[in-house]
C-alpha cells in the first residue's frame, strides 16, 4: 500500500503516545481514522485533533480486554466509513519490577491486554479484511502489530512485557505468512525507547490490582526518547515497503547482532561432546 489518501485506519491506543503519532501521520497522508482507546476522554480529544487536520474521525471507547468492546470497534467502523484498510494494533500496558516480585495479576494484567489483546482484535480485523476483499477485490489492507524491541531482546525487568512482545511477534510472522496470499500486508512495529506515558499504565487497573507504580521502571529508558510524532511517519514508510519488521532505532544492531550469534554458535554445537 502507498497511497492513504481516503483509506480507513484503525488505531487502537490511539489516543496517546505511539498510537497518537501514527495517527496524526496518517491525517497527514490523508487517510481517516477511527481512534479507539480504553480513555475514552482522551479518544474524542484525538479525535478532535484529527478533524482539525482536515480528515474525518470518530473517536470509540475500546477495551481490547473484552470481546464484546473489540466487536463494537469493528462494527462502527463500518458503520461509519464503510469498511477498513488499514489496522494499527497498538494498546498496550507495561509493567516493571525483578522477575521474582512479578504475581499472577501482573502477568494475566500485561498479557490480557499486550497480547490476547492483539490477537483479540488481529483475528477480528483478518477475518474482516478476508471477507472485506471477497466483496471488492484487490482492495488489500494492511496490519501493523506493535511489539517492542523487547520482542527479541529480554531481560530481568519486565518479564510478562517481554514475553507478551515476544508472543507478538510470533504472532504478527504467522499472521503475515497466512494473509499474503489474500493481498493483506502485516508488518511487526519494533519500537525501541519513544517517549510515551507508557510508565503510567499502573493506572488502568483496578484498586486491589495496582502494584504501587512497578510502571515507573521503564521511566529512565524512555524519557528523552523518540517523540510519538516521529515514529508515525516511520511506521507509514514501513507499510508502502511491506517490511514485515518495522524499526525506529539503528543503535541496537550490535545487540540484536550479539544474540543471534549466540544462537548460531549454539547450533554449531549440536553434538559437541560434553
Amino acid at each position: 500500500m502507498d497511497n492513504f489518501t481516503d483509506k480507513i485506519a484503525v488505531v487502537t491506543g490511539g489516543a496517546s503516545g505511539i498510537g497518537q503519532g501514527i495517527a496524526r501521520a496518517l491525517a497527514a497522508a490523508g487517510a481517516h481514522i477511527v481512534v479507539a482507546d480504553i480513555d475514552g476522554d482522551a479518544a474524542n480529544k484525538s479525535a478532535e485533533d484529527l478533524r482539525g487536520r482536515g480528515v474525518r474521525s470518530i473517536a470509540l471507547r475500546t477495551d481490547v480486554r473484552d470481546d464484546a468492546s473489540v466487536a463494537a470497534l469493528f462494527d462502527a467502523t463500518q458503520n461509519e466509513f464503510g469498511g477498513i484498510d488499514l489496522l494499527f494494533n497498538n494498546a498496550g500496558v507495561y509493567l516493571g519490577g525483578e522477575m521474582k516480585d512479578c504475581t499472577e495479576d501482573d502477568w494475566r494484567f500485561v498479557l490480557d491486554v499486550n497480547l490476547d489483546g492483539v490477537f483479540r482484535v488481529g483475528q477480528r480485523a483478518a477475518a474482516f479484511l478476508r471477507e472485506q476483499n471477497l466483496r471488492e477485490a484487490g482492495r488489500g489492507g494492511h496490519i501493523v502489530n506493535t511489539a517492542s524491541i523487547g520482542g527479541f531482546l529480554s531481560h530481568g525487568s519486565g518479564l510478562a512485557y517481554a514475553v507478551s512482545k515476544y508472543g507478538v511477534v510470533a504472532y504478527s510472522e504467522a499472521m503475515r505468512e497466512d494473509l499474503e496470499a489474500d493481498g493483506i500486508g502485516v508488518s511487526t512495529l519494533c519500537p525501541g525507547p519513544i517517549d510515551t506515558n507508557l510508565p503510567a499504565s499502573d493506572r488502568l487497573r483496578t484498586g486491589s490490582e495496582k502494584t504501587g507504580g512497578m510502571s515507573e521502571a521503564l521511566s529512565p529508558f524512555i524519557r528523552g526518547g523518540m517523540k510519538p510524532d516521529d515514529v508515525g511517519p516511520i511506521v507509514l514508510s514501513g507499510i508502502r515497503r511491506n517490511l514485515p519488521y518495522i524499526f525506529t532505532h539503528d543503535d541496537m544492531r550490535d545487540v540484536f547482532q550479539a544474540r543471534f550469534d549466540s544462537v548460531m554458535d549454539c547450533i554449531d554445537r549440536i553434538g559437541e561432546p560434553a
